[in-house]
């Protein structure tokens, strides 16, 4: 009977390990899945309040222009604040990192900042938990971002929810804003 459960048992794990391989992304098609919808479109919506208060505007919206660029290779992400600086933009290139099985993504910001990171998924939520960002007037900062698209098809809306680390260590809640879809301009 040891002879039979051994084997047994080995399959079980086997087949544990393969269902586990199945839930994360093996082409850069299946990476991209969550982030796809956002293509072809402008996503608009408040600017968080830290950021409101450091360019001295109030409440303004940013305006995000995602489209896919190198025959579908790069998703790029253009931000622009166009209530508050025509000149004030960014842009975040995401692509597919076949080695590491993942998503990476690297923004360039107008006022010097640069972030780069990784987007991972949880069913159609979008979670970019290893962002840094670098540059600009506020130094090196950690952040937690989801993005969850709204439950129509193809979304029409998506909430994002931004959590940065402060310097001892703890988290904060720094903004929970929604993105409307709009025509790419």
């Amino acid at each position: 009977m040891t002879r039979i459960a051994a084997p047994f048992f080995i399959l079980i794990a086997l087949a544990s390990a393969s269902a586990h391989a199945i839930d994360s992304p093996q082409t850069r098609e299946e990476g991209f899945a969550p982030i796809a919808f956002m293509a072809g479109s402008c996503w608009e919506g408040p600017i968080p309040t830290f950021v409101a208060d450091s360019l001295g505007s109030g409440p303004v919206n940013v305006v995000h222009c995602v489209e896919w660029r190198i025959k579908g290779t790069v998703l790029t992400d253009t931000l622009t604040i166009p209530a508050v600086d025509p000149n004030a933009a960014g842009e975040t290139h995401y692509w597919w990192d076949p080695e590491a099985k993942t998503v990476r993504y690297i923004y360039w910001g107008s006022g010097g900042q640069v972030s780069t990171g990784t987007m991972k998924s949880d069913g159609p939520v979008m979670i970019f938990d290893d962002e840094r960002v670098t540059g600009g007037s506020r130094g090196p900062i950690q952040f937690v971002t989801t993005w969850t698209p709204d439950e129509t098809s193809p979304p029409q809306s998506f909430t994002q929810v931004r959590r940065r680390q402060n310097a001892d260590g703890m988290w904060t809640d720094t903004a929970t804003s929604v993105f409307k879809r709009q025509p790419l301009e």
